[in-house]
């Protein structure tokens, strides 16, 4: 049999030993043969074969004249039966520190899955910088249950409104609690959410990796499954502490920049999107353009009942569609050979705006100096001393810019004008400060 890389059949003849009184030892075992290749591999070439037969020798072994590979054994070296045993003896006396170590692995082309998993856990480490803590649940979920820390169906928030016969249940589930496979990470990050407020934990910041399951055309299409990002943020914006000891509650606009904050370069927009069940609002998320998840604050009434006293705002976004957009190569854009001017505007509004109108109005003007415009501020006063409690106020700054020239103030002011116009005309009771 063929042992540690030696060849097939006898390779050695032992002498036939007697023990105890009278035993007698013939005076050579017999021989092994040692392929030099074999040396060549164990040591990567750097022990040669004369120094490899001058090792045998001085260790009392002599080379067979007419097969340079055989090699009589003496008698006292009972050990020295296999061609590895010989490499051994090789190895030991030259030393390993004289054998210099070699990557001998073939490269192998980054597959697939090994992208998808290096941009998975970039997205991890991006989160865990941020102040989020990676959640790992079970991918069973509970149909029902009173229970707020165990996560049911009717906390899933998923990408796609779920239809009647979506759900994918389990034949025979071991428990009530592990029913049905997880549409949507919510209902995970919420148990987690509700468990963490129970211990007193005033600022809550999870995030789960994974995948997601529902099946297509109500119950009559096939069953997929899609790699997501949950996201939910909560509580406290910042950890309490001498300094600060009542933080501000956290909004949806710190959701929207930890979204940001994992596409550096690209742009997340919201449009508002018929709320769902548990949702008091919801929107559709873009990401340059093209729909990559749901953005979602929880219903009050939902926060109630699972005993959270501050509101909830989740985020599902698809990973796969991520993955292409933010891996995708980048054309950069030439310098701007002229400089740009811009423009503020302060404006008052109802509470109830969302921002979506105002970027639509925007939009709608297709105003050829506009470069970008950005909000920078926003103002509410509950209390209704500063600004009435039904309005708020909102900053915007607009750039503008030629690329074929120079504008002049003139020309920026009028550009600026068409925008405010559009705005005043198409965002329902807006005015200017």
């Amino acid at each position: 049999m063929p042992s540690c890389g030696g060849a097939d059949g006898p390779v050695s003849v032992p002498a036939s030993l007697k023990q105890g009184k009278g035993a007698t030892v013939t005076n050579e075992l017999g021989f092994v043969k040692l392929p030099w290749k074999a040396l060549d591999q164990i040591s990567g070439g750097s022990i040669s074969h004369e120094e490899g037969a001058r090792i045998l020798t001085a260790l009392g072994l002599k080379q067979v004249p007419d097969s340079p590979e055989c090699w009589l054994i003496p008698p006292h070296r009972l050990d020295l039966t296999r061609p590895c045993d010989l490499l051994e003896e090789i190895v030991r006396v030259f030393g390993l520190d004289g054998i210099p170590s070699r990557f001998s692995g073939p490269f192998v082309a980054e597959s697939p899955v090994d992208a998808a998993y290096n941009f998975q856990m970039e997205l991890r480490r991006k989160l865990a910088a941020l102040g989020f803590y990676e959640t790992q649940t079970i991918k069973l979920i509970a149909s029902e249950s009173a229970d707020g820390t165990i996560a049911q169906v009717k906390d899933a928030l998923p990408l796609r409104p779920l239809q009647e016969g979506d759900l994918i249940r389990v034949s025979l589930p071991l428990s009530e609690d592990h029913s049905v496979l997880r549409p949507a990470h919510t209902p995970g990050l919420i148990a987690a959410a509700v468990r963490n407020s129970n211990q007193g934990v005033s600022c809550l910041r999870f995030f789960e990796l994974g995948r997601v399951f529902r099946n297509t055309g109500g119950g009559k299409g096939r069953d997929i499954e899609t790699d997501t990002l949950g996201i939910l943020v909560s509580g406290d914006r910042t950890a309490r502490s001498w300094a600060d000891p009542r933080p501000e509650q956290a909004s949806f606009e710190d959701l929207l920049a930890v979204m940001a904050a994992l596409a550096p370069g690209h742009r997340f927009t919201l449009t508002p999107a018929k709320p769902r069940e548990q949702a008091a609002l919801g929107a559709d998320v873009q990401l340059d353009g093209k729909a990559c998840g749901y953005f979602a604050r929880l219903s009050l009434a939902r926060c109630r009942e699972l005993g959270l006293g501050q509101p909830v705002y989740v985020a599902e976004l698809d990973l796969r569609k991520m993955q292409e957009i933010l891996t995708a190569p980048v054309k950069d854009a030439e310098l701007p050979q002229f400089p740009g001017s811009s423009r503020d505007a302060a404006m008052e509004l109802p509470l109830s705006t969302p921002n979506a109108d105002i970027a639509k109005a925007v939009e709608s003007v297709r105003e050829k100096l506009l470069v970008s415009y950005s909000c920078f501020d926003v103002f509410t006063d509950p209390t209704g001393e500063k600004l009435p409690a039904d309005r708020k106020s909102i900053a915007y700054t607009f750039l503008y810019r030629d690329p074929a020239k120079t504008l002049t103030a003139a020309e920026v002011d009028a550009a600026h004008q068409r925008v405010l116009k559009a705005l005043t005309d198409k965002v329902k009771g807006l005015s200017f400060r």
